[in-house]
């Protein structure tokens, strides 16, 4: 069975938009189409996408600053620049941010063809391996040690520094409890942090991961993430 594929397509201009969504569903299962920057990094917060393909001339904010929030958010995403312009400088960004391929406007039908096969082709590689980066906390809940991406139930939960780093040294030592004064060193570098503040951190992490009993306190003994691990 062939794996499943997502798009997020970002292109203001509604006709190349509409014409690109139609081509490109013969290689993507779901595609959600956007606008702007904003609407996209909106739908980016909520949803995962195996590949993400924007325009860089947007409204209000440019393409690139998109891919740079979106790749501070996964380093590994996947994502595809489009443009009508072919200055070096932009190239030379794309390339910085660490994109899969750089098209310019008006598209080589071919070239894209090509550029769409090898993109899935190596996205399916890819899931039909194991992610040993990935951790099943709970039924619909799962956390990437490598991205810090935290999904209940499909949808992404937007995270602080602090709860990225609460959760991650919680899943790194699921199951056991973590005493007080090694998370307060690990979140805030400081061996001296007022309970209360970490209490809160903890109530506001235990909300988005959702599950009865997900993170248990000990008097005296810290902290443990219940988790069946897989």
């Amino acid at each position: 069975m062939r794996e499943s594929l997502s798009l997020l397509l970002i292109e203001d201009d509604v006709s190349l938009n509409e014409e690109l969504g139609i081509f490109l569903s013969d290689f993507f299962d779901t595609i959600d189409s956007c606008g702007s920057a904003e609407e996209a990094y909106a739908k980016y917060l909520t949803s995962s996408y195996d590949l993400v393909i924007t325009d860089i001339q947007l409204p209000n904010q440019n393409g690139l600053s998109l891919v740079e929030k979106i790749k501070k958010k996964n380093p590994s995403q996947m994502v595809i620049v489009i443009s009508a312009y072919k200055e070096v400088d932009y190239f030379l960004k794309s390339i910085d941010l660490g994109i899969y391929s750089f098209l310019t406007k008006p598209f080589d039908s071919q070239l894209l063809i090509n550029t769409m096969i090898k993109a899935t082709n190596q996205l399916r590689n890819q899931k039909s391996k194991p992610d040993s980066s990935l951790v099943y906390l709970h039924e619909g809940v799962s956390f990437d040690m490598k991205t810090k991406a935290l999904h209940v139930n499909e949808m992404q939960q937007e995270l602080t520094t602090k709860e990225e780093l609460l959760l991650y040294i919680l899943v790194k030592n699921a199951n056991t409890f973590v005493r007080n004064e090694q998370l307060a060193q690990t979140i805030w570098q400081s061996d001296e942090v007022n309970n209360s503040t970490l209490r809160a951190l903890v109530k506001r992490l235990r909300d988005k991961l959702g599950y009865d009993e997900c993170i248990i306190n000990l008097k005296n003994r810290g902290y443990k993430l219940t988790a069946h691990l897989s």
